[in-house]
């Protein structure tokens, strides 16, 4: 139940996001064609996205619900491992919390879609389950939510997403 309130969480603050997603595209809504006439239209076209090649990517966001982190390892033989972690601060809704999800055997393929075994901790309640990201060298989004990461330096991203407290 908890990964449903998170899930509707992270659903929200994804809210105010693009309307759509770097490479999508419209499908034509012109009205039929009537029997005998000719028309010209255009099929959606899906994107051509290569697989990531081997190496490590980070990506980051930080908008007024949630700031959050990622970070992926692709190796040689196209398996991806990584973290997403971050904090959701929604304000107005008097909800905050912490999370951190480990991604594990995601598989690359002939598109920029991974899909991973994943455990997720949020404030001391664990869970399991799997996600769906589409990864470019870019972009980080996952699926069902209108969330985008942008590539990020690895180097301090830990300390962007959970500044350290000074004392």
């Amino acid at each position: 139940m908890r990964y449903l309130v998170i899930a509707g969480a992270l659903a929200l603050a994804s809210c105010g996001g693009p309307d759509t997603p770097e490479g999508d595209t419209e499908t034509d809504t012109a009205a039929p064609a009537v029997q005998g006439e000719t028309t010209e239209t255009t099929a959606a076209v899906e994107p051509e996205t290569d697989p990531l090649s081997p190496g490590t990517y980070c990506y980051y966001r930080d908008d007024e619900n949630v700031t959050e982190g990622l970070q992926v390892m692709v190796t040689d033989t196209g398996t991806v491992s990584g973290e997403n972690y971050g904090t959701i601060h929604q304000e107005a809704a008097g909800y905050f919390a912490s999370f951190t999800t480990t991604l594990t055997e995601g598989q690359t393929g002939d598109n920029a879609d991974v899909t991973f075994d994943t455990v997720t901790e949020v404030d001391g309640d664990t869970q399991m389950g799997s996600a769906i990201w589409e990864l470019t060298p870019d972009t980080a989004a996952p699926d069902g939510l209108e969330t985008l990461l942008a590539s990020a330096p690895c180097d301090g991203l830990a300390d962007r997403v959970f500044p350290p407290v000074e004392e």
